[in-house]
């Protein structure tokens, strides 16, 4: 028994127009296509055993497994082969797709981590004799020449820690909730995160966290 033409275009129209992710994933998951290959998925054919999608790539095959045994399984059976290919793919059903600025303490993490590269960047123009070293000399608690100690001390304990942060956010966090490397997003969450370090790893869980409450109140 074959899908009916009124009821395969209804799903195929559906699935390009609502799911297009989706069926990235179900190429990557089920036929180890690259996220690259697999971008700008779109089904060309559906029968109740096999999805025909073609992508810039080329046309793939995908299996529905187990077959459907009629349209009215298509979305009970898309459903599933989704969460399995997440599953697969290491994908949270949580995507996030804004980004939210420093907030509380991470905007004085962010403005402090901004002035220091101020400093670090000033650091060979801090010489005896000009007025900004005159005016350490007052100011600074160990003169201007502790406070050039300090700035050079600092600079490898600073990038160490602030690429980790922003490193463990892109590991753990983007790439498992939808946030696609190298893409305008992804740049701002690991740049804010390596300006404001962990409050930004933070942020971004609360944000998780708030998507996925109005995910769940959305079914009751």
């Amino acid at each position: 028994m074959a899908l009916n033409e009124p009821h395969k275009s209804r799903i195929i129209g559906h699935m390009n127009a609502d799911h297009a992710k989706e069926l990235e994933e179900y190429l990557r998951a089920f036929n180890g296509l690259s996220a690259s290959a697999a971008r700008g998925a779109q089904i060309a054919d559906m029968t109740l055993d096999a999805m025909t999608i073609k992508t810039a790539s080329g046309t793939h095959t995908v299996a529905i497994t187990p077959p459907l045994s009629s349209a009215t399984d298509a979305r009970v059976r898309l459903v599933d082969m989704s969460q399995r290919a997440k599953q697969k793919l290491g994908l949270s059903d949580i995507v996030v797709s804004v980004f939210t600025r420093p907030q509380g303490v991470g905007v004085f993490s962010f403005l402090g981590v901004a002035l220091f590269i101020v400093s670090a960047a000033t650091y060979s123009l801090l010489q005896p004799g000009t007025a900004a070293w005159e005016v350490l000399d007052e100011v600074f608690p160990y003169g201007a020449a502790g406070y050039k100690w300090l700035v050079k001390a600092m600079v490898i304990p600073v990038l160490i820690i602030h690429v980790t942060e922003a490193w463990w956010l892109a590991r753990t966090r983007l790439y498992t909730h939808g946030v696609e490397a190298g893409t305008g997003l992804w740049w701002l969450w690991v740049a804010c995160t390596f300006m404001e370090g962990w409050p930004g790893v933070v942020r971004f869980d609360r944000l998780v966290e708030a998507e996925r409450k109005k995910k769940e109140g959305a079914k009751h």
